[in-house]
């Protein structure tokens, strides 16, 4: 199993970061390997969102269980993955700076099983992190743009 872990600033409030990561149906539009994704029923702080991924060889299916557990920290568990992935955990950590931002922090441990070398499965859970925090950044900074 590999673990990651990427923290970002972004010049948005937590309130405004929590929505954009929430936003779970809106995801393809700012996560380019994401080719689509359906959220399913809430069911309290709980939702199963279903997410297909464009690994570069083939576009792969699985679903998360996403559960906020307060406005500082929404965590999800793999709950169907095919055969390509056997593990999927982790959470987003929300703070507020001191200058009124937001310091994001995105944690992992995902497990592809045996068709990839754990090598392989660390280098792409690592390599992959500091660009999709930066689409979330972008996100959250354009749509608070749009506001003002």
């Amino acid at each position: 199993m590999a673990s990651a872990s990427h923290s970002i600033e972004v010049a948005v409030p937590p309130e405004a970061f929590h929505r954009v990561v929430q936003d779970y149906a809106r995801y393809p539009e700012f996560v380019p390997e994401l080719k689509a994704v359906k959220v399913g029923t809430r069911r309290g702080d709980a939702v199963d969102v279903t997410y297909w991924l464009d690994v570069k060889l083939n576009v792969i299916d699985f679903t998360l269980r996403h559960v906020t557990r307060s406005p500082q920290c929404i965590e999800w568990a793999l709950v169907r993955g095919g055969e390509f992935m056997r593990a999927n955990a982790g959470a987003w950590t929300i703070e507020k700076t001191r200058t009124g931002g937001t310091r994001a922090t995105y944690r992992i441990d995902i497990d592809f099983g045996p068709l990839v070398p754990g090598a392989l499965e660390k280098a792409l859970a690592e390599r992959g992190l500091p660009n999709m925090l930066a689409n979330f950044k972008a996100r959250a900074e354009s749509l608070a743009e749009a506001v003002r």
